[in-house]
């Protein structure tokens, strides 16, 4: 930031070279008075705004520290640091999307300026945009994979192994594990002996290996992350994770709820132990865990899909519609939460509305096998099972020998009078699934 020429260098102001000293030190409630007295002195010069407003928002005053960012902007337009600062307030905030306006704005004016790049790519995986998120880091790696050749560019490894490792988050989360795997491979090499960071780092690829099903391997990566950091909630919530998804709920329980003692607001943490705990029968203390995440954000959409499917298996009909109610006011077009209140509204025997919910969604997805069956399942109950069986057969041929579309397609052949097919394909939905009560009690009254 440039520094004013009314404090000569010479002479130095006492209370702003003070107020440095304390704002590298940590000493923010020290420094604050200090900049306070300067403002009063200097008028809203814009590096002092800059450092009240750092000292204002380390004690949580995000609206006063964003008015001051804003202020010595206004004055200093030309300075990235003040746009980086104001989208990591914005960010702080929730209002993500104002926040990768500023980091796209701090980088055209300092193509640079890494810290800017890496939390664009930070708020894109925040926001779901995954492709978006891709794009950034790609880049950023390539660039740095040139800047490591050139000499002394081996310093650059840390932010290479850093840079990496969120690649390869991204890549996990968009289903591509086996690229994950590979990336994350070359982020420990980077990573050298950066304990912290190869904690990280195992701990993501515990995470694609579970996406690979290869959950032996998850488990004991995921033990070995946690071993470099065993007071991390993050790489705590790997392990529950990989356990939830591995079959064992009750076992992954204990992480994660070490990973809420760590981190008490680690939403993420909420919503897996959530699944657990339905998992291991206790669906109650599920929807108390749910409830807990939609406070800390009610724009939840995991949230929110997670509790109504809670509220479904328990056949509270009633309550799925009222928390989805919310969300679909804002994202009317989001097909597994009109998939959820078609079967809220059937579970109500509000079979038009039912109809009409998973219509618009069968229209935003025209493949997608259980909002093609739960439609046909609905136009059965309508009296119209000649429509609903062209449905199932379509959702069939997305998950072929899937027990439950089975069992659907079963009930609309009983409704069609073809009881021998009817019983073919019951028996092949209970030889898939054993336990399905729906198939055997379709089955059983044939």
């Amino acid at each position: 930031m440039a520094q004013p020429s009314s404090t000569p260098a010479t002479q130095p102001d006492p209370d702003l070279q003070t107020g440095l000293q304390y704002l590298r030190a940590g000493w923010f409630d020290r420094a604050e008075p200090l900049f306070r007295t300067a403002l009063g002195r200097y008028g809203e010069r814009p590096d002092i705004l800059h450092y009240l407003a750092v000292c204002l928002s380390q004690r949580g005053a995000l609206a006063d520290a964003e008015a001051m960012w804003r202020k010595a902007l206004a004055k200093d337009p030309n300075e990235p640091m003040l746009s980086y600062n104001l989208g990591l307030v914005a960010r702080r905030q929730g209002r993500l999307d104002e926040a990768a306006r500023r980091f796209r704005d701090t980088i055209r004016r300092t193509p640079s300026h890494v810290e800017a790049r890496l939390a664009l790519a930070s708020i894109y995986m925040d926001m779901g945009r995954f492709a978006a998120a891709e794009r950034e880091l790609v880049e950023f790696v390539t660039n740095v994979d040139t800047a490591i050749q050139q000499p002394g560019g081996e310093g650059l490894k840390p932010l290479q192994a850093r840079a990496r490792n969120m690649l390869g988050h991204v890549l996990y989360r968009m289903g591509h594990y086996s690229p994950a795997i590979e990336v994350l491979d070359l982020a420990m090499i980077d990573a050298g002996e950066d304990n912290a960071r190869r904690g990280q780092i195992l701990g993501e690829r515990a995470l694609a290996l579970s996406g690979l099903g290869h959950f032996d391997e998850a488990i004991a990566e995921a033990g070995r992350a946690i071993e470099f950091a065993p007071d991390s909630a993050s790489l705590n919530h790997v392990v529950g994770f990989v356990l939830y998804h591995a079959g064992r709920p009750t076992d992954a329980i204990a992480p994660i709820q070490r990973s809420l003692e760590l981190d008490p607001g680690f939403t993420a943490a909420l919503k897996t132990l959530a699944l657990a705990h339905a998992a291991a029968g206790k669906g109650d203390e599920a929807i108390d865990l749910l409830h807990r995440a939609l406070r800390a954000n009610p724009r939840d959409r995991d949230a929110v899909l997670q509790l109504s499917n809670l509220h479904i298996e328990q056949q509270k009909f009633a309550e799925a519609l009222e928390a989805l109610e919310a969300h679909l006011k804002t994202t009317d077009d989001d097909v597994q939460a009109l998939n959820n209140q078609g079967l809220a509204l059937r579970g109500l025997k509000r079979f038009e509305e039912a109809r009409r919910s998973l219509k618009r969604a069968s229209r935003l997805a025209s493949d997608d096998p259980f909002v093609l069956t739960n439609l046909g399942r609905v136009l059965v109950d309508l009296g119209r099972a000649a429509e609903a069986r062209t449905l199932h057969e379509h959702a069939l041929r997305g998950l072929p020998g899937d027990s439950r579309l089975l069992t659907h397609y079963g009930a609309c052949l009983v409704a069609l009078g073809e009881h021998d097919k009817a019983r073919e394909t019951l028996d092949a939905a209970l030889a898939a699934d054993p336990n399905n009560a729906e198939a055997l009690a379709v089955r059983t009254g044939l």
